[in-house]
């Protein structure tokens, strides 16, 4: 095959997948032009199935998922022309659909999707609040400051079975972490304990719990990350969970600005985690005793919770504002003020090979997050107003949408077919995605 009218050619193919045997066509080789991107490539497989309705589908060679006609993609990977391709099929991502829009009374700086039975979010007006998945407000959480800048969602400490009960944990630039006991039944939401973690010299960045034991951990503008217990802390005076009702405007300052004019005392905290030269902006869980941050100081760690010990540092070539990394710890996204979606295999070292840069956003990159149902999808947010879903194995999105006016702060996944996201408009809004996986039952 040449470079120059490659899409000329007949590519002999072979079409394998790993879908269930009613959706298996034969594997013996074809010939199909080279000029065929995915589209043509979705009717030929789809002949070849008979279905009466059309199924679409997208394609690999080598591991590369098809964005080009398959004579470049050949190409690309240095296929043999007399070689026959194997090209494997998978169910393809359809575009995400607006669902329900929810309302804050300020910004929505971040919003938390993993827990099935409602959805957390949290705002400028100081407040964070939990949503049915259907968009309906179950409760108001207060007690904070200043402005929440991230939430998290945690089993109860106690270690309570069932799917109505969870921890909620917020972050603020009040320089606290809270945490919520809430019980979920139906339209009803109870509030139980509330605690408060006090530590941090600086606004807390970021929050997230960590997976099958009782702690999480915080990022602050302090340069430092921290791992509580989610049985710490102190106990708050007050207790309200409340039907959302308008409130004053606050304060529209930049986190960075805030800081706590006097140092609290650590109450309930396991270990500080010092290192970091400037800003932690970010904290992901590799598993229950990895912990990852992400710094101002443009780099990303590893810790061992154990220890308190710093496992690894790798250098990035700007700030990361945030950071998301799939259990097991053998890929990590970051991004910040670049506007690229850096995609990390730990597995490959610190090589050009381990390295992917996902270019697209025209700004600050917000809030990335893995999918819980397919370990090379992810989505990412920006302050250019849209969401993009990514396949990993490519290097353009599957899918953009602009999903805010303004800026976008946060996005995440709820179950493996929903997205709700959060921004400067005042609005948690949800987009239902739906794979053709679906489709094939």
């Amino acid at each position: 095959m040449s470079a120059n009218g490659s899409d000329d050619v007949e590519v002999a193919v072979s079409f394998v997948t790993r879908l269930p045997e009613a959706f298996r066509v034969s594997e013996s080789p074809i010939t199909v032009p080279g000029k065929l991107t995915r589209y043509g490539l979705s009717e030929v497989v789809n002949h070849l199935l008979g279905t009466e309705t059309p199924t679409p589908f997208d394609f690999l060679v080598d591991g590369v998922l098809l964005r080009t006609s398959l004579a470049k993609l050949a190409l690309k990977v240095r296929a043999s022309a007399e070689a026959t391709l194997v090209v494997e099929y998978v169910p393809a991502l359809g575009p995400p659909t607006a669902a329900e829009t929810a309302p804050h009374d300020d910004w929505v700086s971040s919003v938390d999707g993993s827990w099935a039975t409602a959805v957390v979010s949290g705002g400028y007006d100081n407040k964070a609040r939990l949503w049915s998945p259907k968009g309906k407000l179950l409760a108001e959480l207060d007690g904070h400051n200043a402005h929440v800048c991230a939430v998290s969602l945690a089993p109860p400490s106690d270690g309570s079975a069932g799917s109505e009960s969870a921890v909620v944990l917020t972050a603020s630039a009040d320089g606290t972490a809270r945490s919520y006991a809430v019980t979920v039944k139906g339209k009803k939401c109870d509030v139980g304990d509330i605690r408060v973690f006090k530590g941090h010299t600086g606004t807390v960045t970021d929050i997230a719990a960590a997976f099958g034991v009782a702690v999480f951990a915080t990022a602050s503008v302090d340069g430092s990350a921290r791992v509580w217990k989610l049985d710490g802390g102190e106990f708050a005076e007050e207790k309200k969970v409340k039907k959302r009702k308008k409130s004053k405007e606050v304060d529209d300052d930049d986190d960075d600005d805030m800081n706590v004019d006097e140092p609290q005392i650590g109450l309930g905290e396991e270990l500080v985690l010092s290192g970091h030269t400037d800003q932690v902006r970010a904290v992901s869980w590799a598993s229950s005793e990895v912990l990852w941050t992400g710094s101002f100081d443009h780099t990303i760690r590893s810790w061992n919770i154990e220890t308190g010990e710093e496992i690894e540092s790798h250098s990035t070539h700007h700030g990361v504002h945030c950071l998301s990394v799939t259990a097991g710890g053998n890929k990590i996204a970051f991004g910040g003020v670049d506007a690229v979606v850096n995609v990390w295999d730990a597995r490959e070292g610190a090589t050009a090979k381990g390295c992917l840069k996902l270019k697209s956003h025209e700004g600050w990159v917000s809030s990335i997050r893995w999918s819980p149902t397919n370990e090379y999808h992810l989505v990412s947010s920006s302050y250019d107003g849209h969401i993009k879903l990514w396949d990993i194995r490519g290097r353009l999105p599957l899918h953009s949408v602009q999903t805010h006016k303004g800026k976008v702060f946060a996005v995440d996944y709820h179950g493996g077919e929903r997205l709700c996201c959060g921004g400067d408009d005042g609005k948690v809004r949800f987009y239902d995605v739906q794979t053709s996986k679906s489709l094939l039952g």
